[in-house]
């Protein structure tokens, strides 16, 4: 016997009519916002070859990367990043454009994530990329626009960690640590594990200097301004001191925007992909606990396909955003409905078929059904497609139950015309 759970796999899920509707509903709010700011929907391939992701640096991990063998016999992966694509996209096809890119995309992005913790394999993800503008402008607009979407999705009780990624990396540089080292020394800072910290700085070849300010970076959260004079007493190179320039600048020009209130400075932390040459971001809802939005500035990633063009960039995570939205209740109940159902007798087809395409043109939600005369089996079952009004339509003359007052009301086809367009002048009234 086969059993559902078998039929279905894990981290998926099927979405039912109000589900989707509502998700269109955030995702056209979304869309909008993006296309405000000039950013130019795309879309790349649902999937691509394996080497594009393998042989790029600072990737995802190739262990949680849908892989496929196709006809030829390559390998290919389902669309694990949509940063990648886009940057590929970017620097094959306006290799010789001098002038900056905006792109925007909605797509589905797949992962072998852990579902036990209650991960998806497949999701949606918005966002958008600015290439070809290496200004801390294009930094805070990038951050603004993100901002923004959660603000028109009902969101007031957020915060956007900001940090620099050249201020640990320059840091870190300073240490003689092989590769695996400087990963572990990453993940120690970022996760705020200052036991185990303090144990591996003491155990590595690091001067008690160093041991210090890296002690201290785990700390380096909060308020921008104490962050940053903090910070500063701790930079001990140039490339340190720019970082935290940058950073400055870009938080000037959000306050800008009015958006200062939501941002919070982390210096501690890193970023999945390790493609992130500056400037990184998430967006955190409160009491929430996981990320809803991420990003950041990537000016290495499209010289890889062989054009230069510094960039900025985040991607939405539209599943975890509803998710939270229900937590909160922000989430509004969808009703999906149907305005009129027309039932015929073949012979009255012709017009009701008429009155159907009158209707819609009006704007009206309609279906259409074929019946023997007897209408009571579609009035007792209306309320689970939720009809609102049941149109029988027989020679020139039409019936109309309304399901929801339990009236019912007889008129020849001309009647019912004029009834419907008064209809019409008080609906646009109210």
């Amino acid at each position: 016997m086969v059993f559902y759970k078998d039929l279905f796999p894990e981290g998926v899920e099927d979405l039912h009519s109000e589900e989707y509707e509502f998700k269109e509903e955030i995702i056209n709010c979304i869309k909008k916002i993006f296309k405000s700011f000039g950013y130019r929907q795309i879309v790349t391939p649902s999937f691509e070859y394996y080497d594009l992701y393998s042989g790029i640096e600072g990737t995802l991990s190739k262990d949680k990367m849908f892989k496929l063998i196709d006809n030829n016999g390559r390998i290919l992966v389902l669309r694990p990043d949509a940063t990648i694509p886009v940057a590929r996209m970017a620097a094959t096809n306006y290799k010789s454009c001098k002038d900056y890119l905006k792109f925007s995309y909605v797509t589905n992005i797949f992962r072998l994530n852990n579902t036990q913790q209650g991960d998806k394999r497949e999701f949606i993800q918005a966002g958008i990329e600015h290439l070809g503008n290496d200004k801390p402008d294009c930094d805070a607009e990038v951050i603004a626009v993100g901002i923004k979407s959660l603000l028109e999705c009902g969101f007031q009780d957020f915060h956007i960690d900001l940090g620099q990624i050249k201020f640990l990396n320059s840091l870190i540089e300073e240490t003689k640590l092989n590769k695996f080292e400087k990963i572990k020394l990453h993940n120690l800072i970022e996760n705020k594990n200052y036991g185990d910290l303090k144990e591996f700085l003491a155990k590595a070849d690091i001067s008690p200097r160093l041991q210090d300010i890296f002690n201290k970076v785990p700390k380096l959260y909060g308020k921008p301004e104490k962050v940053l004079m903090k910070a500063r007493s701790l930079v001990i190179n140039d490339e340190m001191g720019k970082a935290l320039d940058n950073l400055e600048h870009v938080y000037n020009i959000l306050k800008d925007y009015g958006y200062g209130k939501y941002i919070i400075f982390d210096l501690g932390f890193t970023e999945e992909m390790n493609y992130y040459t500056g400037v990184i971001f998430k967006g955190y809802v409160n009491n929430f606990g996981e990320v809803v939005l991420s990003g950041g500035r990537y000016d290495d990633l499209t010289k890889q396909f062989g054009a230069q063009k510094p960039a900025c960039g985040f991607g939405l995570n539209i599943d975890k955003l509803i998710e939270v939205m229900s937590m909160y209740d922000v989430k509004k109940e969808i009703d999906c409905y149907t305005d009129y159902l027309v039932l015929y007798r073949e012979n009255a087809r012709e017009k009701a078929i008429k009155i159907c395409q009158d209707l819609r043109e009006r704007g009206f939600i309609v279906e259409s059904d074929s019946y023997n005369g007897d209408a009571s089996f579609y009035i007792k079952n209306s309320t689970f497609r939720n009809i609102k009004e049941i149109i029988e339509v027989n020679g020139e003359n039409v019936k109309a139950t309304n399901v929801l007052k339990n009236q019912i009301n007889r008129y020849n086809i001309k009647q019912f015309y004029k009834v419907l367009d008064n209809k019409e002048i008080l609906v646009s009234i109210h």
